[in-house]
């Protein structure tokens, strides 16, 4: 609330504005004032890692457990050896993760990727491979072939 305020106080008053201004540069986190008085940190998106708009947007989707929010896993593998309670822990993670911080979401992702990773036994790039992304992958492959089953 207070970095929201000091935000408001930035915009309206135009010699704040050059102060937060200059302590963007000023500072070893790019930070305004509104941050420092606050605590809060300025995050950065790495744009290479970010799925692309088409990938996020491509298709309305209200489902959270749908939404790409990771680049896509490219693998090989069988998702039909996969049963529907395999893919329902799955869709459970997905539609919850954003209520974990950030080590225990990874940490879940991992502990919900490794069974099915152990049975599908998936080829994949190890360099750009994420637990959030595979399973964000396997969820998709799997309702595209199961669309009508449901």
């Amino acid at each position: 609330m207070i970095r929201n305020l000091i935000r408001v106080i930035d915009f309206i008053v135009p010699p704040f504005y050059s102060v937060g201004l200059v302590s963007i540069f000023a500072t070893e986190r790019d930070q305004r004032v509104g941050d420092l008085v606050a605590g809060t940190v300025v995050v950065r998106e790495r744009e290479s890692e970010a799925p692309a708009f088409a990938e996020v947007f491509g298709s309305p989707v209200s489902d959270a457990a749908l939404r790409r929010s990771c680049q896509p896993v490219q693998f090989i593998a069988d998702v039909n050896k996969l049963t529907e309670r395999e893919i329902s822990v799955v869709e459970s993670f997905l539609r919850r993760r954003w209520e974990l911080k950030n080590y225990p979401r990874q940490w879940m992702a991992w502990r919900v990727s490794m069974p099915i990773l152990f049975k599908l036994r998936p080829q994949y790039d190890l360099a750009t491979f994420t637990y959030e992304g595979f399973l964000e992958e396997l969820l998709h492959r799997y309702r595209e072939k199961h669309r009508f089953i449901d």
